[in-house]
């Protein structure tokens, strides 16, 4: 699958090594880290689609690993280990993980599962693409005539700052690199600085008004838009 990005964290160099190469072999792009603190730090630059995750790793374990995604990202994620117990495997489903295949396992077998549920996941994504609307926190964007609303008041903006928008909406609480949102919004083809991110981003900060705040910044790295959640 062309365009589809593979983070694998495996602490394990012949067996990272060996699933990487399978991913690879069918087309897929893959980023590999041989610890869960470097996995991290992938997560945090790169756009990724899918992370097949090791448990039992140096510096921070897959378990910190998974919790840590979960708290920005809906990103798939396969946990592949040599723990097989039934508490083992329960405790990586309850970090909301999507599989989990114990060791030793056919590699073909995980690129078949990785496959599958990509699959089954932009099926998904095209049907709430095709209803022509994304909503969320107050904001209603019509995809079909690039119209934006706030609250029910009709508002313009321009293509970019429309495209921009679009993203942060369908990659709530996804931390986003200056890097991929360049390459997801402007272009990998296109040559920006990457501070121009930042121009737009408060472009669309005055835009949002009193939801300024949902685009966060995160020092360092780039930014996170999430919609605060009431609580009682």
């Amino acid at each position: 699958m062309e365009h589809t990005t593979i983070l694998i964290i495996e602490d394990e160099p012949t067996i990272n090594r060996i699933v990487s190469n399978y991913f690879l072999k069918e087309k897929f792009t893959v980023l590999s880290a041989l610890d869960g603190f470097k996995g991290l730090q992938l997560f945090s630059q790169n756009r990724v689609d899918l992370v097949c995750l090791d448990i039992m790793m140096p510096n921070v374990n897959g378990w910190d690993v998974a919790k840590t995604i979960r708290e920005t990202s809906n990103v798939p994620i396969i946990m592949m280990s040599a723990l097989s117990e039934e508490e083992d495997i329960l405790k990586g489903y309850s970090l909301k993980v999507d599989d989990y295949i114990t060791k030793p396992f056919n590699p073909k077998i995980l690129v078949a599962k990785v496959r599958n549920l990509l699959e089954r996941l932009q099926n998904q994504d095209f049907s709430v693409q095709t209803s022509g609307m994304l909503e969320l926190g107050g904001i209603k964007m019509d995809l079909d005539t690039h119209k934006v609303y706030l609250e029910g008041d009709e508002k313009e903006l321009s293509k970019t700052e429309f495209d921009l928008l679009k993203y942060f909406l369908e990659h709530e609480s996804k931390i986003c690199s200056r890097n991929l949102l360049l390459d997801e919004v402007w272009g990998i083809d296109v040559y920006v600085e990457d501070r121009i991110v930042d121009t737009y981003v408060k472009k669309l900060r005055k835009f949002l008004g009193h939801r300024s705040n949902y685009i966060k910044t995160v020092f360092g790295v780039g930014y996170r838009f999430e919609v605060p959640h009431e609580t009682d």
